[in-house]
């Protein structure tokens, strides 16, 4: 899920982001297209207007010499006075020049401003040729022209920056910063309902069958909804389905118990007046009446543990005592199967629950070593403290379990081998009824197979 969210929250940022720096570049290339133009026009007008100045400056005085000293004096200043970068000439009003010979196409320019009327012309940008009428001193008509117009250098002011403008930066990182936001809270928005349904799913997989998710579906109407609609129709189906098997199995459990009880009572009579060769069928009688009573006894115990109505009263005990107390009565069942149950190792530890339940899903783990253990070898109990929890530690020298039933030990009636746990007279009932208790103790119970052979099943409480 946090996957989902960060993926979801990552490329919707990113793709807001690229796609905002990407639209604003178009945008500002675009206004840059006719500020590029309107800049050029004014740089060509501003330039042709200081070299048309400068020309007619010029001009001015080399027809004030050309009237006083004569054309080989014009030529001279001309050419040795010239404006930096140009070739100047001067030419009368009938396009004739006065200080030399002059380039064809400024002649051109000459004859276009003479016949134009104008009193100013500039070719190509100012960058050709420039020709513009000059009043010398005695108030005579000139025309003053120059070729090679030296271009000026733009400026920088305009380009500062490209290809970003300025403050580009900080605008982008104010744009960053809220499209986070809102992506965050999109992303936040697009993933609740998958992180209510990974809650929901979590609580119904711990056996909290009254699980529902709950969004808001006005305005929605999307595949989510639909998603949780169905989740809700699954719980409450699941819900019905094992509120009925529970309630079947606790009602036959109770109608069990009557007909055993008359079993019992024909069973007693049929031994008074029974032969002596009657004997061994009315002891096997007696013993599968027994097992069946033992059987009913622990399906009621279930039923309770796994109904909603399981309560015990809480006290704090001592866990050791516990476990002394089961080892001692097993090692005692067990020594007449040619078996052992030794309590290894032990520290005072204290929790909040039931007594008498913890003694009973420690003594259904106990029972069930010793029936599987080898003989001649002993079923091992050791208690430790880890990291705040009471750690009950039974480990037999058995054949242990496959790997793929290690989890499967715990349910109702699972049964690894049928032949081999008839015999040994197990229900298949005891373990789930451990698992069921430990959790109402709020710990859990694992299954796992020795290194060197045989079942370790550690009990984890938490301390008080």
């Amino acid at each position: 899920m946090r996957t989902m969210f960060v993926k979801l929250f990552f490329w919707f940022w990113l793709a807001m982001t690229l796609s905002g720096v990407v639209i604003f570049l178009i945008a500002f290339n675009m206004r840059m297209g006719p500020m590029h133009a309107q800049f050029e026009r004014r740089y060509t007008a501003e330039r042709a207007r200081i070299v048309c100045e400068a020309l007619a400056l010029y001009g001015h005085t080399a027809a004030g010499i050309y009237e006083k000293y004569g054309e080989m004096a014009t030529r001279n200043f001309v050419q040795q006075r010239e404006p930096h970068g140009m070739r100047a000439y001067l030419f009368s009003t009938t396009g004739n020049s006065l200080s030399g010979p002059a380039p064809h196409h400024l002649e051109v320019a000459v004859r276009q401003l003479l016949d134009s009327g104008v009193t100013e012309l500039v070719f190509d940008k100012g960058v050709v040729a420039a020709a513009v009428l000059v009043k010398s001193p005695r108030g005579k008509i000139y025309v003053a022209a120059a070729t090679g117009v030296p271009p000026m250098p733009p400026p920088r002011v305009l380009l500062q920056g490209w290809p970003f403008p300025p403050d580009f930066w900080f605008h982008f990182c104010v744009y960053f910063v809220i499209g986070g936001l809102v992506c965050y809270g999109l992303a936040w928005h697009l993933t609740s309902p998958v992180r209510q349904l990974r809650a929901a799913a979590q609580r119904l997989g711990t056996g909290d069958l009254t699980t529902r998710v709950s969004i808001r579906t006005k305005g929605r109407g999307d595949e989510v909804t639909d998603l949780v609609r169905d989740f809700n129709r699954m719980a409450e189906r699941i819900e019905k389905l094992m509120t009925a098997q529970k309630q079947l199995v606790r009602d036959v459990s109770h109608e069990l118990r009557s007909p055993l009880a008359r079993l019992n009572v024909a069973l007693g009579l049929a031994r008074r007046t029974a032969s002596a060769e009657a004997a061994a069928p009315l002891d096997r009688i007696e013993q599968e009446a027994e097992r069946l009573n033992e059987m009913i006894g622990e399906l009621l115990t279930l039923s309770l543990l796994e109904s909603d109505s399981a309560r015990f009263e809480k006290e704090t005990f001592d866990v050791a005592e516990v476990v002394a107390e089961v080892v001692g009565d097993a090692d005692f069942e067990a020594a007449g199967r040619n078996r052992s149950v030794r309590c290894i190792s032990t520290v005072p530890l204290s929790v909040t629950g039931s007594r008498e339940m913890l003694r009973r899903a420690l003594e259904n783990v106990v029972r069930n070593g010793v029936r599987y253990t080898a003989e001649g070898t002993p079923v091992e109990v050791s208690l430790e403290e880890v990291s705040g929890h009471a750690v009950i530690r039974v480990r037999d020298h058995g054949p242990g379990v496959p790997e793929e039933s290690l989890t499967q030990i715990f349910r109702p009636f699972y049964r690894l081998a049928e032949a081999r746990d008839r015999q040994t007279g197990g229900t298949g009932i005891g373990l789930a009824i451990t698992e069921r208790a430990v959790q109402l103790h709020s710990g859990n119970v694992l299954a796992a197979n020795a290194p060197d052979g045989g079942l370790v099943v550690d009990i984890r409480i938490p301390v008080s």
